[in-house]
Formats: C-alpha cells, structure tokens, sequence
C-alpha cells in the first residue's frame, strides 16, 4: 500500500487544522432558487387550470411541461448539494464514525421534508375535493416517485463509505489533483505526487461542486489498487472512489498480500463498484 505523501507527522507534509469548517454553499442558495421556482410554479400552476376550459385547454400542455420542470429542479436543490453550515465533528481524520452519521442525518432530514411535502401535496387537495387543486396531486405524486429514486442512490453510495470506514484508518494525501466534475456527485481525481491511479469519486450528496479546499489535501481511508473513501478537511464531505481503470490495477491487487486482500474484501472494495 502507497504511503501517504503527506501522512501525520512528516514535516514535509502539511497537516490540516482539526476544525469543524463551514461550507460554501455558493451564490446559488435556497433562497436565490425559491425566487425563480416559486413563481415558476405558479404560472405553470396556471396555464395547468386551462384544462378545464373548454376552448383553451390547449394552454395546459406547457404548463405540465413548466411544472415537470419546477419539479425536478426543486428535487436537485432539496436533495442535492453541499453542507449547509457547520460540519459537528472532528476533520481531521480522528473521527470515522462522526462523518457517517452526520451524513445519513442530512440525507434522511431531506428525503423526511421531500415526504411531508410530497405527501400534503397529495392528500390535502383529495381531502377537500375542490378541483382547482387537482394539479398539485400530480406535482406531488411525481416529487415522491422522482425524489425516492433519486435519494436511494445517495444512501447506497454512503452505505459503501460507511463499511469502508469500519475497516481501514485515515491517512492524510495531499495534494490532489482534480480532472472533472460530472454529474450525480461523480468527478475524478488523484491522491498525491506519488504512483497513486486516477480515481473516479462519488459524493453521497451529489454536489455539482468540488469542495473547497480540497486540492490542499484529503484524508484517505482505503488502499489504493482497491479503492476507498476520503474527508475533506476543510467542508467535511465525504467520497467513496475507486480507480477509474480498474482494469489497469488488477496486477497491483493480485500481487497484494492476503491480508490486504481481505481487508478490501470486508470494505466491499474487491470489486467496481463505483
């Protein structure tokens, strides 16, 4: 296993402060998008009531196409993105447990709002059966459907860094050297100076954004022919990450000793996942 290049207690290497960092949600807050989608919807919500016209329920076609829209776009600013705030536990690679937890609270506290919204949506317009809010119905049946298949990939992707981290410690890397961003929280980077493979990255939160910071250094839990998972010291996210080429590691991995060998397999890290 490659040694860290910037491990604790090398002089060389810089080692980040243990803070609790707050992250940078960027200009593009929840509030930014409520002004544009708010209206949005209302207009969608409008042009959708044309269906009940007998002359003009023609109108109604780009409203459904407005509120798809509306819909899908809330469903990315609710249940992607970064930390909104401080991180409440240790960055600095003490704490395996802390991050996992916190990361499961935010995915659930927003799946649970989805839900309640989701669900009111449904229910309060059949409860009083006035046909005016029928559309909401629709709106609401559609942010369930969409935002639960939307949501499970998240948990799956911080259920492969939680069982990472039952297995292997943190040991700090820097730098890393990003390549790409894509889409879904997927992006590719590599650890260090050293023979460290290119990586591709999952972010269980799915941010469009690279975390700030993050080429000054990461925490790493894993072994590098395998995979693993690291904490940005300076937002406290976590990645799962795998080498991109997995096929260009499978000398590395068969020459690894049994012990390393094991431990990826308990980590879920023996075959490509990510």
């Amino acid at each position: 296993m490659q040694e860290p290049s910037g491990a604790p207690g090398d002089p060389d290497g810089e080692r980040p402060p243990g803070g609790r960092a707050a992250t940078d949600t960027g200009p593009r807050g929840g509030l930014w998008w409520a002004a544009w989608l708010v209206p949005g919807y209302a207009i969608s919500y409008g042009l959708v009531l044309a269906v009940l016209s007998d002359s003009l329920f023609w109108i109604a076609i780009p409203g459904m196409v407005g509120l798809a829209t509306v819909v899908l776009l809330a469903l990315h600013v609710l249940l992607e993105g970064p930390f909104r705030g401080a991180v409440p536990y240790a960055t600095d690679g003490t704490d395996r447990r802390g991050p996992v937890k916190h990361h499961y609270k935010v995915l659930i506290g927003r799946y649970l709002v989805l839900v309640v919204a989701g669900v009111s949506m449904v229910a309060v317009p059949l409860a009083v059966d006035v046909r005016y809010l029928y559309p909401f119905v629709g709106t609401g049946g559609v942010a369930l459907l969409l935002g639960t298949r939307f949501w499970l990939p998240q948990i799956a992707c911080l259920r492969k860094c939680a069982r990472v981290l039952k297995v292997y410690d943190f040991e700090f890397r820097t730098p890393v050297k990003k390549s790409n961003l894509r889409g879904n929280g997927v992006r590719s980077l590599t650890l260090g100076d050293g023979d460290s493979p290119r990586m591709s990255a999952r972010e269980p939160l799915f941010s469009d954004r690279w975390p700030r910071g993050i080429e000054n250094g990461v925490w790493f839990a894993g072994d590098d022919p395998f995979g693993g998972v690291i904490l940005v010291p300076d937002t406290g996210e976590l990645m799962c990450m795998q080498p991109e080429n997995w096929a260009a590691q499978d000398k590395a991995r068969r020459q690894a000793a049994h012990k390393r060998r094991e431990k990826a397999r308990q980590a879920g890290l023996a075959r490509k996942s990510i």
